[in-house]
């Protein structure tokens, strides 16, 4: 069987935001599309046969042979590799600048000069090289990108993710509006359309079925955009709603009730509305296929609607605690006790400090804490299986793929880590390059198993991750086996 692959060990993936599944002495075999056909907990050969001798039987081809990599437990476990749910792009080369701006300040002073210089391609093919290549390290096999406004250096994005595999939503970003952008970093609302439609027709003419590249409306937020602007993309967005697929349409993504500054510019600028939803709902940018990026000060008219019309949340909370003018914690535990289940990390790039998803779930953690105490209690943490959810099959709910990835699930794509925690003093050659949190005699029990994740989630980073799959490609390995 050409191309196919087996793991044997411990596979760690989430149910639901308060469940994860620990799945013991397990085979996964990968086909050679890069789906997973068999998941098999708890399996064991029979009549003395190998594991190797025990394929065949169980996927009633006796003859098969497939090559089994076996995991040594508790210290080495597969886990869904990471979802980016808002990331900017072009501001890979800018982060940690502007520290303590206020979000406008930020944008004017530093985000948009900076944003400007993509329209040199040469410049543009070589940061989005080095931004989907250390996402790919981070194990962030799957980001919904923000683009610059520049629809050529949009295109060398979508093609750079193809070229490298990493799955990408990917977005020219729009901005006409006058009174709001810099004359230097700013379009016509003609140039808007026109380059948005280049954009998605140039994804469908790269990746015909959207396997790994597809295109996302993306005006950056409504402040930057004109009525007319956000006016035709809500057309283009009706335009194209089955473009993959019957209700598989194109989705949008914006910033979305990010910081005061900013909803006080948008009710000014916008007066007809109340509330950003209201907004976004008039412009038919509103709904199942939406990505609200940050989300921190949500009115209740604002949460209901979100909850209403299904839309997904990329939570930032890098960027929220770091730039923008203030503390914004986003609600989380409030959004998912209403039943809101559509939330993923974003790490966001510029506005924040860390391209690792690893670091937006210990956050996350942290910014739930500072919310439960700002609330006295109203509002209780979060768990670590919530901000693992989030980083994984949450992320892929917010964009619409987790009947693809975010799970082990027989059908689903092989977009997998493995995870190594070995201790470096057990270790015969005594060489180990990855964060070392001290085994203390962990067993192969469920407990011992969730021990040594728990280490992982907090103190791990990507010198843990010794492979990382798409689709069952390899995209990066420190072991040197399959």
């Amino acid at each position: 069987m050409d191309g196919s692959f087996a793991y044997y060990g411990t596979l760690i993936h989430s149910h639901s935001p308060s469940q994860i599944e620990i799945l013991d002495d397990t085979l996964v075999i990968v086909d050679d599309r890069g789906k997973i056909s068999h998941i098999s907990p708890q399996f064991q050969p029979r009549d003395g046969r190998s594991l190797e001798d025990s394929i065949g039987p169980l996927i009633d081809r006796p003859d098969a042979r497939i090559p089994v990599v076996r995991l040594q437990s508790p210290s080495q476990f597969l886990v869904p590799s990471f979802i980016d749910t808002h990331v900017h792009a072009p501001q890979f080369s800018m982060r940690g600048l502007g520290q303590g701006l206020h979000i406008l300040d930020w944008l004017d002073q530093i985000t948009f000069p900076h944003e400007a210089k993509f329209r040199d391609t040469d410049y543009a093919r070589q940061v989005y090289a080095r931004c989907v290549d250390m996402g790919l390290r981070q194990g962030v096999t799957t980001a919904c990108y923000f683009g610059s406004l520049h629809t050529p250096a949009t295109k060398i994005l979508v093609d750079v993710c193809l070229e490298k595999g990493q799955r990408a939503f990917v977005g020219k970003t729009c901005m006409d509006n006058p009174e709001t952008n810099p004359e230097y970093y700013r379009e016509d609302t003609a140039e808007v359309v026109a380059g948005t439609r280049e954009v998605i027709e140039h994804c469908r003419a790269v990746d015909g079925k959207g396997d790994i590249v597809r295109p996302i409306l993306t005006p950056r937020f409504a402040i930057s955009c004109t009525p007319e602007s956000l006016t035709e993309l809500g057309k283009l967005a009706r335009e194209h709603e089955h473009a993959y697929g019957v209700g598989q349409g194109i989705p949008n993504q914006t910033h979305f009730c990010e910081a005061q500054q900013e909803i006080d510019a948008t009710l000014k600028q916008y007066r007809n509305f109340s509330c950003e939803a209201d907004l976004y709902t008039h412009y038919g940018l509103f709904d199942h296929s939406s990505v609200l990026a940050h989300c921190t000060l949500l009115s209740e008219d604002d949460q209901a609607k979100i909850k209403q019309r299904n839309c997904g949340i990329a939570h930032c909370p890098a960027s929220n605690t770091t730039v923008g003018g203030g503390f914004m914690a986003a609600p989380i535990r409030k959004l998912l006790a209403d039943g809101v289940t559509k939330i993923g990390l974003g790490t966001d790039s510029g506005g924040g400090f860390s391209c690792s998803i690893m670091d937006a779930m210990r956050l996350a953690l942290i910014v739930g804490n500072a919310r439960e105490m700002l609330s006295a209690g109203k509002e209780e943490r979060l768990k670590l299986e919530e901000i693992f959810y989030m980083a994984t099959l949450g992320g892929a709910k917010v964009l619409r793929m987790e009947d693809r990835v975010g799970s082990f699930e027989v059908g689903k794509q092989f977009d997998a880590l493995l995870v190594d925690m070995s201790d470096p003093y057990h270790n015969a050659s005594g060489r180990f390059d990855a964060v070392h949190t001290m085994m203390d005699g962990e067993s192969q029990s469920a407990d011992g198993i969730r021990s040594v994740w728990e280490k992982w989630v907090m103190s791990g980073d990507d010198r843990n991750l010794r492979k990382v799959w798409v689709g069952g490609k390899v995209k990066k390995d420190t072991l040197g086996d399959r």
